[in-house]
C-alpha cells in the first residue's frame, strides 16, 4: 500500500512538473474599430484651459468602462468636447450653508460630440454641479461618468 501511494505521488508530481504553456503572438493586423481619441477644444480658451485638462483626466479614467480603447493617434472615433461654462464656486460657502446656497455651488457645462472619422454620430450637453465638499474634483468625475454613460448607450 505504501508503494502504491509513493508511486501515485511521484507520478502526480512528475506529470504536474512536465506541464506548461508557451504562447507566441505574431501580430500583423491592426484593430482600430473601437479606438477613441479625446480632443479638447477648450484649449483655445485660456480661462477654461485648466478645467478642460481636468475633465480630460477624468474622462481617461471613465472611458475604460465603455469598451472603447483610448489611443492618442489614429482612431476610428473622435470624442470632441468644449467646456462652455465652469464656476468652481466657494468650497467654504458650500460647507457653511450645507449645500443649500446656489451661489456657492460648483457648476460645469460641457458640449460633447462623437465623430466616426469625419461624420458626427452624436452630440449632447452635460450639466454637472456640486453642492457640497471642499474639492470640485467630484464635479469633473460626475461629468466624465455621464459622458462615458452616453458612450456605452446608457442614456
Amino acid at each position: 500500500m505504501k508503494r502504491l501511494t509513493k508511486f501515485t505521488f511521484l507520478l502526480t508530481l512528475f506529470l504536474y512538473a512536465c506541464s506548461g504553456v508557451h504562447s507566441e503572438v505574431k501580430k500583423s493586423w491592426e484593430n482600430n474599430v473601437i479606438t477613441l481619441d479625446v480632443i479638447d477644444l477648450t484649449a483655445k480658451n485660456y480661462n477654461l484651459m485648466d478645467a478642460g485638462s481636468r475633465l480630460q483626466s477624468s474622462l481617461e479614467d471613465s472611458i475604460d468602462k465603455t469598451g472603447f480603447l483610448l489611443v492618442g493617434g489614429e482612431a476610428k472615433f473622435h470624442l470632441k468636447y468644449k467646456i462652455i461654462e465652469y464656476n468652481s464656486g466657494s468650497p467654504l460657502g458650500r460647507i457653511a450653508t450645507l449645500g443649500v446656497s446656489d451661489s456657492a455651488q460648483a457648476k460645469l457645462r460641457v458640449k460633447v460630440a462623437l465623430y466616426d472619422e469625419d461624420e458626427m454620430v452624436g452630440g449632447w450637453e452635460v450639466n454637472s454641479w456640486l453642492n457640497g465638499g471642499l474639492s470640485d474634483k467630484k464635479l469633473f468625475a460626475k461629468a466624465a461618468e455621464e459622458i462615458a454613460g452616453h458612450l456605452k448607450g446608457d442614456f
